[in-house]
């Protein structure tokens, strides 16, 4: 059996090396916050629940931000643009220039934001945490009453 080397040693081992970084950084909403929860530094109180919350509200952010942004872009090159330029109307190519480019590269964008959005989210929410932790149960809420309901 006759082995084919196409890369060579070291362009296969800094594929490894990318791919781990991708990896890891793509775990950022998760590792992050367990790292700020437990540094020696100030250790935080219910760092599960830090680390859940902090992780489904960068994923949350990041979905929203992905589908609020992206998916109109996608409707209006999908169904608007092509009725556009049947007409002769060219409105809007630059748009679905960098749509197609997002589209095509969109992997490339996905660990920087969440690590961005990872960095922001750790910080506004360590700093306020133990305030949160701290604040009383509001069990103030009392259902009222249907209305006609005897």
């Amino acid at each position: 059996m006759e082995f084919t080397e196409v890369f060579g040693p070291t362009m296969t081992a800094l594929i490894v090396v990318v791919a781990i970084v991708y990896f890891v950084v793509s775990f950022a909403p998760v590792l992050w916050p367990a790292f700020v929860a437990w540094r020696n530094r100030s250790h935080l109180s219910r760092p599960f629940l830090f680390i859940a919350v902090v992780a489904a509200l960068v994923y949350g952010v990041f979905s929203f931000l992905a589908f609020a942004v992206l998916l109109p872009v996608e409707a209006y090159g999908s169904f608007i643009a092509p009725s556009l330029e049947s007409e002769g109307v060219a409105y809007g190519s630059g748009l679905l220039r960098v749509s197609g480019f997002l589209a095509s590269y969109w992997w490339i964008f996905v660990p920087p934001v969440q690590l961005a959005l990872t960095w922001f989210v750790t910080a506004q929410l360590g700093r306020r945490w133990q305030h949160i932790c701290a604040a009383p149960p509001n069990n103030s809420f009392k259902p009222t009453p249907l209305r006609g309901a005897a």
